[in-house]
C-alpha cells in the first residue's frame, strides 16, 4: 500500500507568501529555479496550457496532442477546475478575443457533462 502525500500546510503557505511578495517576474523565476526541478516547471506550464484549452472547449484528443498529458491527468484537471478554470477554480487568465467554441458532451461513470 502506498502512502498518500502529506500536505505541509505551513510550508506551502510560506511558499505562497513568497510569490505574493515578489516584485516582478524575475523574482518568481528565481523561486521556481530554486524550489522546483526543470521537469516540475515544465509540468506546471503544460497543466496551465491544458486548463486554457479546456476552457476554450478543445477536445481531450487535441489537448493530449498538444501537451502529451495522460487522459487521467486531463480528467483530474477538468474535474477539479469545473471544466475550465474561469468557472469555479478562482483562477483567472488574460481575456482572448471571442471565437466560437465547440460544445462537447462528456460521459464519465454514468454522468453526462456538456462543456
Amino acid at each position: 500500500m502506498s502512502k498518500r502525500l502529506v500536505w505541509h500546510d505551513k510550508e506551502v503557505l510560506d511558499v505562497m507568501s513568497l510569490f505574493v511578495e515578489c516584485k516582478g517576474i524575475d523574482e518568481v523565476r528565481k523561486i521556481f529555479d530554486r524550489v522546483l526541478t526543470p521537469r516540475e516547471i515544465n509540468d506546471i506550464g503544460r497543466r496551465y496550457q491544458a486548463l486554457i484549452m479546456i476552457d476554450e472547449g478543445k477536445s481531450y484528443a487535441d489537448i493530449r496532442m498538444a501537451t502529451g498529458m495522460s487522459p487521467t491527468t486531463l480528467n483530474r484537471l477538468a474535474t477539479k477546475c469545473g471544466f475550465g478554470f474561469q468557472k469555479s477554480s478562482g483562477l483567472s487568465k488574460p481575456k482572448k478575443s471571442k471565437t466560437p467554441t465547440r460544445r462537447r458532451t462528456i460521459r464519465y461513470k454514468g454522468v453526462k457533462v456538456t462543456g
